[in-house]
């Protein structure tokens, strides 16, 4: 191993902290990327209902038994990953907390049982009324007590899955 050669990167995580060198931030690029978002916040609500729409599809088609149940369990998993990622950023933390919760449960199963449907079910008319309200923010002792009552279906349903019942 004669050939071998030690490569010493550059420090500039210190140079990026005090604002000097080549990693230093580009405040101006920033505030660009701040006003883009803002500026997309109005469009937010339109893109999520696609994608609420997407998910209630694929959630009919895997209900249904038509085509692919893990691909459908595969694209549920992505669109509640996509909303959780993007409500937060445009004002809807209601959306990306619901999403959030979706994305765990369907995560943690390869199949849903009759039970684990309607808790799916729960997080998509959640998320529907979240969008049919313009909920924004945390959604107060409202968004508090929505949010509860999704985590004790998905303890019910953990619960249900532990014991082999469905309901």
């Amino acid at each position: 191993m004669s050939d071998s050669q030690i490569i010493h990167a550059p420090h500039n995580l210190k140079k990026a902290k005090i604002g000097t060198g080549p990693a230093k931030l580009d405040t101006k690029a920033i505030e660009r990327a701040e006003r883009a978002v803002k500026s997309m916040e109005k469009d937010y609500a339109v893109w999520a209902q696609d994608d609420l729409a997407a998910l209630d599809a694929s959630f009919a088609r895997y209900r249904a038994k038509s085509g692919d149940p893990a691909e459908s369990m595969r694209t549920m998993f992505r669109i509640a990953l996509d909303m959780k990622g993007q409500g937060a950023s445009f004002g809807y933390q209601m959306i990306t907390r619901i999403a959030d919760l979706l994305a765990a449960f369907l995560e943690e199963r390869d199949t849903l049982s009759p039970f684990d449907c309607d808790v799916v079910a729960a997080h998509i008319a959640a998320m529907r009324a979240v969008f049919a309200q313009e909920v924004r923010g945390d959604g107060g002792d409202t968004g508090g007590a929505l949010v509860d009552g999704l985590n004790k279906l998905i303890a019910k349903a953990a619960a249900a899955g532990r014991s082999g019942a469905t309901s």
